[in-house]
C-alpha cells in the first residue's frame, strides 16, 4: 500500500498468496495436537511420530536436494569453504 492508502495490485497478490500457502489443514493440525498430547504424557518433546510426520510433510513440498547438481557438500559447498568437509 502506498501513502495514499491505495493498494497496488502487484503488492496485494503477494500477500494473499503467502498467507494462503502457509495454512495447515484441519486434519494435519489435529494430528499434530494428538502427537503433542502423547509426547507430553510421556515427557518427550517432539517424539518420533511427530518427527516422521514432519519429515513426510516437508518431503511433499521441498525439492529433492540430493538430485540438484552442485548442492552436495562434496562439490565445493559451504562446508568446504569453511574447512568442515575433507
Amino acid at each position: 500500500m502506498d501513502i495514499t492508502g491505495i493498494a497496488k495490485s502487484h503488492h496485494a497478490d503477494i500477500h494473499k498468496a503467502g498467507k494462503a500457502s502457509s495454512k495447515l489443514s484441519d486434519s494435519l493440525r489435529e494430528q499434530i495436537a494428538g502427537y503433542a498430547r502423547e509426547d507430553a504424557a510421556q515427557g518427550v518433546y517432539m517424539g518420533n511420530k511427530f518427527l516422521a510426520l514432519r519429515k513426510s510433510e516437508v518431503a511433499k513440498v521441498a525439492p529433492d536436494r540430493a538430485g540438484i547438481p552442485g548442492v552436495s557438500a562434496d562439490k565445493g559447498g559451504i562446508g568446504r569453504k569453511y574447512g568442515q568437509v575433507r
